[in-house]
């Protein structure tokens, strides 16, 4: 593995989000940063939604809020007049130094005026927060978002989602409501939905099916047994709808808006649903399979919500090398403490089961198959995996209620097998071409090996010399740069790549690479050796090719150009530009690849494209023209004409044009026996 190379360079993106008081800070610090309190709010239409505001205060700068600083709702639904309201800054000096961000003390003062969108005041410290709360109740459902603006044209944004049609969760778990998901409960249950009206509207017609479900009441009135239900309500107010969910299925529940107040005539299309999911048993104390997590890092423990492959050493050890994560979500309420859990492991590999992210602070369990429960794990619980001395692929099982997740880590062992693969013809000018070659190496049982030590030596210095050593990757690299000076193989885990360089010479067309696992080749107990050939940037000599003589129609055909160079090698990979005059030109219609074009890239002295046969018979010439004399085209090979024939044949009508020409030698046969009897018997 290589200390500095462009195909060990990744860029790590991170992104951390905070609960509680959200501050934006300013790339180059201002008179003031703006804060909101409660980022995110899903209220029902007609409810209020509150967040704290302010401007923080930067140290050494002032303790005067910019007068340029506002608060507004920058953006609310189509037909919503609400506006921002208690806006007064009521707190009092200690109210207003709990929420402060640093450096608060008593004394602050916190003034928001009642002129909307102004923000004016001052305080005492450097470092504190002028603090004011604001208030919307919206009036339509959709999305709301206040905005809190510095005069440095830095902001901070409080979205609150009103919804038309909101959930409660069954089995008498109440949540706050949500604009989008699945309402849950048990059979012979209930759920509320909480149905609003917009402003413009005075009612609107709630409909439920599936699952046998009915209305129960509406707004406390009882109902006989109905599907549909209206609301009455002035616009913007919030009615409590409760559903019987008598069986297990799917319910869903619609709202029709009127097509004009007191009109009675609904809309045909919903302008909100939500979707009950009944199971077949209380969900009270369950866990959302849909939204429990488990996350693995390569570690001892966790530390990154990042998802990690992990590949390591088989050696026998104590100490893990994943850690996984396991986050489990509630379907209403804490989980049941009795609720199992389980984690196994097949193949390599062993097991701690934790309570906290250390297995050395008395896991619950170690061993290859473990069990516990809720009550001992809680909600938020780990899983260590460390090798157990074998080689393979370790598969982790964890289950808790009716959550799943499985995960693979890949033990190996030492090196016992290496595989050469060349990826590219060294250019012989002296300059390397790199990752030319790709070695892999596998352990006895066939599984990657990383992080191991290869090294290289050359059978012939004077043609061309070679990386002295590499270490095999741990994770995969994709293909990249020019070549052949920046190239980047494609290079999988337990692989690496390595850079040739050949000699300016014309006596040798090859040399032989060797790679082992020791310093020189002499001690090498694994090794594995490949033929490069090394060629001249520029070709002397441009042949074009096709693979078959004859084809049937449509058969698939393959077409190469080789280049070679004045020594008659084949060159050294490049760019391959201008290496035709023009695109190829083909005397019959062809599908699959485009024809070669001027500029053909070459990697082992060849290149080429596939198409397919015309359906017609007769042959088929490809014609073209070398580029002019340049980086890829030497002076003797330029301007010169290239061509090549494939001749298509049916062999089905050959067949009967074979039969046709038998039978007709046949009939001429035939006349000539039948003369000559008539001959003999003298018939005329």
């Amino acid at each position: 593995m290589k200390t500095i190379s462009l195909k060990k360079v990744s860029a790590v993106a991170v992104a951390s989000l905070g609960f509680g008081l959200l501050s934006v800070v300013p790339a180059s610090a201002a008179n003031s940063t703006p804060t909101v309190g409660t980022a995110t709010q899903y209220v029902a239409v007609g409810a209020t939604a509150a967040s704290t505001v302010g401007i923080t205060i930067v140290t050494g700068v002032g303790t005067t809020i910019d007068s340029g600083s506002t608060v507004t709702i920058s953006s609310k639904p189509a037909g919503s007049t609400v506006t921002l309201a208690d806006r007064d800054g009521g707190f009092s000096a200690a109210t207003t130094a709990a929420f402060a961000t640093t450096g608060a003390t008593a004394g602050v003062v916190a003034a928001v005026a009642t002129a909307d969108g102004a923000v004016t005041g001052t305080a005492s410290s450097a470092g504190a927060s002028v603090l004011g709360t604001v208030t919307i109740v919206p009036d339509v459902a959709g999305t709301y978002v206040v905005t809190v603006l510095s005069h440095a044209a830095v902001t901070a944004t409080a979205t609150i989602y009103a919804a038309g049609l909101a959930y409660a969760l069954g089995d008498g778990a109440a949540v706050t409501p949500a604009t989008t998901g699945n309402g849950l409960a048990g059979p012979a249950n209930t759920v509320t939905i909480n149905a609003t009206v917009n402003a413009s509207n005075t009612r609107a017609l709630v409909s439920v099916s599936g699952a046998g479900a009915t209305i129960i009441s509406n707004d406390g009135a009882a109902l006989t047994a109905g599907a549909t239900s209206t609301i009455v309500a002035s616009g913007g107010a919030s009615k409590p709808i409760i559903i019987g969910t008598p069986t297990a299925g799917t319910v869903t529940v619609s709202q029709f808006y009127e097509s004009g107040n007191g009109t009675g005539i609904y809309a045909s299309t919903a302008s909100k649903t939500v979707t009950i999911t009944v199971g077949t048993a209380a969900v009270a104390g369950g866990i959302n399979a849909s939204t429990s997590t488990a996350v693995m890092n390569a570690a001892a423990t966790w530390s990154s919500t990042t998802e990690a492959t992990v590949t390591a050493s088989r050696t026998a050890s104590t100490t893990p090398v994943a850690a996984i994560k396991v986050t489990l979500a509630q379907t209403a309420g804490a989980i049941t403490s009795t609720t199992a859990v389980t984690t196994s492991i097949t193949g390599s590999g062993s097991l701690y089961l934790n309570d906290n992210n250390d297995h050395t602070t008395s896991p619950i369990a170690s061993g290859r198959s473990l069990s516990s429960t809720i009550a001992t794990t809680g909600e938020t619980f780990y899983v260590m995996v460390a090798p157990d001395g074998n080689s393979g692929v370790g598969t982790v099982v964890i289950t808790a209620g009716t959550y799943t997740a499985t995960k693979t880590v890949t033990f190996f062992g030492s090196a016992a097998k290496y595989t050469a693969t060349n990826v590219l013809n060294p250019t012989a000018n002296g300059v390397a071409t790199t990752d030319a070659v790709l070695v892999c190496a596998a352990d006895s049982a066939g599984i990657a090996v990383v992080n191991s030590t290869i090294y290289a030596y050359s059978g012939d210095t004077t043609v061309a010399t070679v990386e002295t050593s590499d270490a095999t990757e741990a994770t995969a690299i994709a293909a990249s740069g020019t070549i052949p000076t920046s190239h980047v193989a494609k290079t999988a885990v337990g692989c690496v790549a390595f850079d040739v360089t050949g000699l300016s010479q014309t006596t040798k067309s090859s040399v032989v690479l060797t790679f082992g696992n020791a310093a020189t080749q002499a001690t090498s107990t694994v090794t594995t050796t490949s033929t490069v050939n090394v060629g001249s940037v520029a070709a002397t000599t441009v042949t074009l090719t096709t693979n078959k003589a004859n084809y049937a129609p449509g058969e698939k055909m393959t077409v190469t150009l080789t280049f070679k160079d004045s020594a008659g090698r084949l060159v050294g990979a490049g760019p391959g530009t201008g290496t035709l005059a023009a695109a190829l030109t083909s005397s019959a219609s062809l599908t699959g690849d485009a024809l070669f074009a001027q500029n053909n890239a070459s990697t082992l002295g060849v290149t080429e494209i596939t198409v397919y046969a015309p359906l017609a018979q007769g042959p088929v010439v490809f014609t073209g023209k070398t580029g002019p004399a340049g980086t890829y085209i030497a002076t003797a090979g330029a301007d010169l004409a290239i061509t090549a024939t494939a001749t298509v044949v049916d062999a089905n009508q050959s067949s009967l044009l074979a039969q046709i020409d038998a039978l007709n030698a046949k009939i001429v046969a035939l006349n000539a026996l039948i003369a000559k009897i008539m001959k003999k018997l003298g018939v005329k």
